[in-house]
């Protein structure tokens, strides 16, 4: 097997897809949904189409394993392959930001040997063989020199498939270096930001639940201009594993002591459930509600956590004299309620009485205001937290259903 005659192709190859999105970047691409977020345009799937067929002419015994077409649970068959992306950016092609890239890796087992990744429009060709340098139109690169985290830019990106439905399991560590360092970019291509670590630019970056091909060509970039490469936890890194950190090596210990709090096997971002009380107070022929000075503003029942020691009737008749300034009488347990949307920092699970108040009312603490509605005049559109689900329970046991 002749590597550097497989590396003259490739890049010959890249450069002619490269040319081919240079015209598609300002043409018409129908764009299709893989997820809620997660898109495809026709010009992924030509560029997949001109790059195989150009790989396979360039060695048709190596598998070819693409993004948009290639199911990983199935056995590749032999220990040499392709990897590829032809499209690594591709929501920022669709809306015509010229942050894209083409990334190829050529694969041993779980090892690149060859890397290319190719931002045809504003023409920057990396490239790297393994044991061999690492190059950016044909010029050697290395990895920044910077030793300390303070004076670092770093680069990220957030899982597609998953930053809608659990933002809160990523958005903690984004938090926790952009406090730490000068600045956190985030482009929308992994492949880029390795090569961008590559070359100096940037000092270091991190990401989970990238593909393979995201990752493969611009891990062998960094490794061959001086850089270091592994998962959250510090252990070597290989493109099928489903976090990444790369840096200049100097500042990798820096970046590991706060990615491995943050894995996603072990990451819980939430504290465990809280109790709370919630009081339904009865008085004057209506209900009490308070406005919350808090987020999430709204109309509320008067309410909130248990105190160490407390009982949960304590705790009532606690919280409705802080915030109301009332005196209650608990006269039964309506039930108790669980709703992560509820707190989601604590999850909390509440217990709910209904009670008789008395005394003047007055907004205090948490309430900006109290007031008595009555049972007609429910602010039902206004009510935080799951008060509404509350309150409908509540008024079914009123009538007796």
């Amino acid at each position: 097997m002749n590597l550097n005659q497989i590396l003259k192709d490739l890049l010959e190859l890249v450069e002619e897809v490269g040319s081919y999105f240079k015209i598609a970047y300002l043409s018409f691409n129908e764009v299709y949904h893989k997820g809620k977020i997660d898109l495809v345009t026709e010009a992924d799937l030509k560029s997949e189409e001109l790059l195989k067929r150009g790989l396979e002419k360039i060695s048709s015994s190596f598998p070819i394993i693409s993004e948009e077409s290639f199911n990983l649970g199935k056995e590749i068959g032999s220990p040499f392959y392709w990897l590829v992306d032809p499209l690594d950016g591709t929501t920022n092609f669709a809306h015509r930001l010229p942050w894209f890239a083409i990334s190829v890796a050529f694969m041993q087992e779980k090892e690149p040997l060859l890397g290319v990744v190719f931002n045809p429009i504003v023409g920057e060709l990396f490239w790297a063989k393994k044991e061999e340098g690492a190059y950016l139109n044909g010029k050697p690169i290395k990895v920044s020199s910077t030793e300390n985290l303070l004076d670092s830019l770093l680069a990220t990106g957030f899982p597609v498939s998953k930053i809608l439905e659990k933002p809160d399991y990523f958005l903690p560590l984004f938090r926790e270096f952009m406090s730490k360092t000068q600045g956190v970019r985030r482009f929308g291509s992994a492949a880029l930001d390795l090569a961008y670590v590559a070359c100096g630019r940037y000092d270091g970056f991190w990401e989970p639940y990238l593909s393979p091909w995201d990752t493969a060509a611009g891990t062998l970039l960094v490794k061959e201009a001086g850089g270091m490469v592994t998962d959250y936890l510090g252990n070597p890194y290989h493109p099928f594993l489903n976090t990444i950190v790369a840096s200049n090596a100097k500042i990798h210990s820096f970046l590991i002591e706060i990615t491995s709090r943050f894995h996603p096997d072990s990451f819980r971002p939430f504290r465990n459930p809280f109790p709370t009380v919630d009081i339904i107070i009865e008085i004057e022929e209506g209900i009490v509600l308070i406005y919350r000075k808090n987020y999430p503003y709204g109309w509320a029942l008067p309410g909130g956590f248990v105190d160490y020691g407390e009982t949960l009737e304590e705790t009532a008749i606690r919280e409705a004299r802080e915030e109301t300034n009332l005196e209650i009488e608990i006269k039964y347990l309506l039930g108790c309620y669980s709703d992560p949307k509820r707190d989601p920092r604590f999850h909390t699970i509440t217990t709910v009485f209904v009670a008789k108040g008395k005394g003047e009312l007055k907004g205090q603490d948490d309430a900006k205001v109290a007031k008595i509605f009555r049972l007609d005049e429910i602010p039902w559109d206004e009510l935080a937290f799951d008060h509404a689900k509350i309150l409908k329970d509540y008024l079914r046991k009123k009538r007796g259903d």
